[in-house]
């Protein structure tokens, strides 16, 4: 019975070996294309590879031309920052011809490669991208040969020959896995970027996962599909994304929303098969494809259970200026090996001592329990002379937690005029926000007058009071859950040179008959909650805010968190 103990102690081994590989950590790749056009200077450290976009095949078919080569320079010096980093010249893109007239000679296509080399080592790069879109097709006005499948080939085995084996090779190619022999050609590339969008028109996904009646002529998942049949192995599988969106016009999500998507028109959905959201009209039609963090966390998922090799994307400069779909990729396949949706970053500028201090202890001890269940991020600072140029930007909500309306920087100012206006993020602000005039040296600042209904301060209760706050908008997400009528105990109640409801969209009065105990201090139509639909940001402020009772008050408590909510969240 030796050979069954002999068998038996196999597959202990073999089990035990499978469970252990299961464990080890795999290193996957995050590509991010960064183009020659845009200004910004990306993170280095939230991606493995940068695909500088973009080089081309130059006219006389044997050498290449590289797009704005100062700014190349530029981004390949972040490597200073970040060692790790390998910068990869794309040579190609949408409309950008001569690759059938290059390849198609042997000459050419060694004077080609040689003319690569010298550009790796003239740049100090860690390889070439080819993106020849797309070999025997020329519906981008671009020549082509029914050759040009057999010359890739021949071009990536001349580029291997040339570049050797240090050099990195890539390929971007089409999610349906066609004109390219990957049989023959995957021997001498390193991996392949998978362009796994724009698979649908307007009235459709272009970067469905999966298909659903919504998805276009084709699914990421089915993208990969078709690569893994036609010879890929997952290994050097990199799926690509989108952080873009398309519909009726080509657009990123947050120039969509900031032209398009007000006062109820369109409306925002989750497609459960597809795995992605998109936004549709007031008839229900869908008009708007695009992909979210949470779309995207899926998407690693899927990289990461397929055991492909990574995920890339196109671009770099869509994302918006929080970072969140690069920041989801990071996070998820470098960081935590795992799909993950990057935390809501809330900026808090929050008055600390003299009267508010207790208040303002509560709201912060209460954001911190509350930080883990909403995702959320804080950052906390104490004067707003301390805030930095682009630093407000960063941020999704601006969270002004009794801090007045003067003592801001100039470029503190500027930025949270930029914020609100152009809506980069959201805002909430309580009570002491509207302390609006001329105090402690400061001028009244007028563009945060304006924003609060163009008003500027004239009394209040000094000795508090509880009052009774009635409810006018009770459709709106932040008055979910609210009662109708609700007392709000031991607050300073401010009053007004002017009403600011014809210019603010108001939620609440406080009705100024139930002080108690009474107070002759009144404007009489009082609005304490309110929203400045005219700005792009989303915005709320609350008039209240003076005492630590809040925080036990449950009306208080739920609009405080209803407004989390809808700010972060509800777009």
């Amino acid at each position: 019975m030796k050979w069954l103990k002999c068998l038996f102690l196999v597959c202990v081994l073999f089990w035990a070996n499978c469970v252990i590989a299961k464990h080890i950590e795999k290193n996957y790749v995050v590509v991010a294309y960064v183009t020659s056009w845009t200004r910004y200077l990306p993170d280095p450290t939230v991606m493995t590879h940068i695909n500088y976009a973009f080089g081309h095949v130059n006219e006389s078919f044997n050498g290449v031309n590289i797009d704005n080569p100062e700014r190349l320079r530029t981004i390949i010096a972040l490597k200073q920052q970040n060692p790790k980093l390998r910068v990869l010249l794309s040579i190609g893109g949408w409309g950008s011809g001569h690759f059938s007239e290059m390849a198609a000679s042997k000459e050419n296509r060694e004077v080609f490669a040689f003319g690569c080399k010298r550009i790796v080592e003239a740049f100090d790069l860690d390889g070439i991208d080819i993106d020849w879109e797309y070999p025997t097709q020329s519906v981008m006005g671009t020549s082509a040969s029914p050759e040009d499948t057999e010359n890739f080939t021949l071009l990536v085995s001349e580029l291997r020959k040339v570049l050797g084996t240090k050099c990195l090779i890539t390929a971007a190619t089409i999610a349906d896995a066609k004109f390219i022999d990957f049989k023959e050609s995957i021997k001498y590339l390193d991996f392949i970027n998978v362009m796994a969008y724009d698979m649908g028109n307007g009235r459709n996904h272009h970067s469905a996962l999966y298909r659903s009646q919504r998805a276009g002529h084709l699914t990421c998942d089915e993208a990969v599909m078709a690569h893994l049949k036609e010879g890929v192995p997952a290994e050097k599988l990199v799926l690509g994304m989108a952080f873009y969106g398309r519909g009726n016009q080509d657009s990123i999500l947050h120039d969509f929303v900031k032209t398009h998507y007000t006062g109820g028109k369109y409306f925002e959905h989750w497609d459960e098969v597809a795995q992605v959201p998109y936004i549709s009209n007031e008839k229900g039609e869908f008009v708007f494809g695009y992909d979210n963090p949470h779309s995207l966390a899926i998407k690693c998922k899927y990289i990461i259970d397929h055991q492909l090799h990574g995920g890339m994307y196109w671009e770099y400069g869509d994302d918006d200026s929080q970072g969140d779909d690069r920041q989801t990729l990071f996070l998820s396949l470098m960081k935590n090996k795992k799909a993950t949706v990057p935390p809501r970053k809330i900026f808090i500028v929050a008055e600390r001592g003299d009267q508010h201090e207790a208040f303002t202890a509560a709201a912060l001890k209460w954001l911190a329990s509350k930080a883990v269940q909403m995702n959320m991020q804080l950052t906390v600072v104490n004067s707003a002379q301390e805030i930095k140029r682009d630093e407000i930007p960063q941020y999704h909500l601006i969270l002004q937690l009794n801090y007045p309306p003067y003592a801001w920087s100039e470029d503190a100012q500027q930025d949270f005029e930029d914020y609100v206006d152009h809506g980069y993020g959201s805002y909430i602000g309580f009570h002491h926000a509207s302390l609006l005039g001329d105090f402690d040296g400061f001028p009244l600042w007028r563009w945060f007058s304006d924003f609060m209904g163009g008003i500027r301060y004239k009394s209040y209760i000094a000795a508090t009071a509880d009052a009774i706050v009635q409810v006018e908008d009770k459709t709106h997400p932040i008055m979910k859950g609210v009662p109708d009528t609700f007392i709000i105990g031991k607050d300073e109640w401010y009053t007004y040179d002017q009403n600011p409801r014809s210019r603010v969209h108001v939620l609440a009065h406080v009705d100024e008959d139930s002080y108690s105990p009474p107070s002759a201090i009144k404007m009489g139509d009082h609005p304490v909650i309110w929203l400045n639909t005219s700005k792009k940001a989303r915005n709320v402020y609350f008039q209240f805010g003076h005492s630590a009772s809040l925080f036990s008050n449950a009306a208080f408590l739920k609009m405080f968190e209803n407004a989390l909510h809808w700010g972060l969240y509800d777009k």
